[in-house]
């Protein structure tokens, strides 16, 4: 279980609380703290292999916990990554704890509470903390255009005759705003599309989806920055869309779907609404057509069709047509390594940020 108590205030921690240990497994392990600490971890959703193959460093030894110097320090790398605060690992009477005290503010889909998707949160925090002190020495943060005014940019930049997900990210990292990709989680671990964060002065955007569209994950990647542009994300804060809704009647969420729309195609409606019923192979010549006349992404027209209509099983086939070799995935980690130096940023840094982004190796 892990309910997670945000908003208070910044001299209080947010707690978490979780399955408590049995007396009898506390006893066991009175004489070694790091044990004791990956139970109250473990049930709290991080399990050992999670903790020994993407928290802690690849030098990390057992034995090293067994002094006080060394437990500190695992306790230390976890606080970092995991963002629990250091004096709740380290005292095996308090409840595991969150440092953060800035707000986080949830956009949860139907059905859905923080409580699901707050240990993935609690990781993507910490990737993007590790990734914004690694390019701290960068150009920073100075703002956004409005998406009529940036719309000419990309598209005079662009190799192609619309904008795609990979000009999207080569810009937003050119802005002082990093997009990285949470790949691995613990196995249980409940993902939200997406969150943006502010990390001192600079947003950070920690895309989760799964999904291999680039034209899903351009727009979903536009509508965190249209959060950022509206003034949505202050300082301290984050905002987890738990699942991206181009139809939502909430005042933030239109404004940011407002700015995704404009900056991908131009228009706040692309009016897709055919008189016929349309088939995959129709939408499929439609989008492509389309995307040549104005300028617009077929994918980006094909999922329009979707949200418009509700034909989804058409507007997702006529996708796979048109992306059926693309893998968004793959953009995001190349635009990550393209802007990330490792040699400008410490090995254990580059190690966490490498595993859980899944570019190991």
């Amino acid at each position: 279980m892990c309910a997670v108590v945000w908003g208070a205030k910044k001299s209080e921690t947010h707690a978490i609380t979780f399955d408590t240990v049995p007396a009898t497994k506390t006893k066991q392990t009175a004489e070694n703290p790091m044990k004791a600490l990956r139970l109250r971890l473990s049930a709290a959703g991080i399990k050992r292999k999670y903790l020994n193959e993407t928290v802690l460093p690849s030098w990390w030894d057992e034995e090293l916990a067994l002094t006080p110097g060394g437990f500190r320090e695992a306790a230390a790398y976890i606080s970092a990554h995991l963002g629990y605060s250091l004096k709740s690992l380290l005292d095996p009477t308090k409840e595991l704890a969150l440092s953060q005290a800035g707000k986080v503010k949830y956009k949860k889909a139907k059905g859905k509470t923080d409580d699901d998707v707050c240990l993935s949160t609690q990781i993507a925090l910490g990737l993007a903390r590790t990734v914004a002190h690694a390019i701290a020495e960068k150009e920073p943060f100075a703002g956004l255009p409005a998406p009529e005014e940036w719309r000419p940019q990309l598209l005079e930049k662009s190799d192609k005759q619309w904008i795609c997900l990979r000009h999207i990210l080569r810009f937003a990292w050119e802005a002082g705003i990093p997009v990285v990709h949470l790949r691995n989680l613990p196995s249980d671990a409940k993902k939200p599309d997406a969150l943006a964060t502010m990390v001192g002065d600079r947003p950070v955007i920690v895309i989760l989806s799964g999904r291999k569209s680039p034209s899903w994950i351009a727009f979903t990647v536009a509508h965190e920055l249209g959060h950022i542009h509206c003034g949505h994300l202050k300082p301290g804060q984050t905002l987890v869309d738990g699942k991206i809704d181009s139809q939502s009647d909430e005042k933030d969420e239109i404004e940011a779907n407002g700015y995704a729309k404009i900056l991908l195609t131009g228009f706040s409606d692309l009016g897709l609404s055919p008189s016929s019923k349309l088939g995959p192979p129709q939408l499929t010549a439609l989008a492509r057509d389309f995307g040549r006349k104005y300028r617009v992404a077929p994918g980006v027209t094909a999922l329009n069709y979707g949200f418009t209509t509700g034909a989804w099983p058409v507007a997702i086939a006529a996708l796979s047509n048109l992306e059926k070799n693309d893998d968004a995935s793959l953009d995001l980690a190349r635009e990550m390594s393209e802007q990330l130096d490792p040699k400008e940023v410490s090995a254990d840094s580059w190690e966490f940020i490498s595993r859980t982004t899944g570019q190991e190796g």
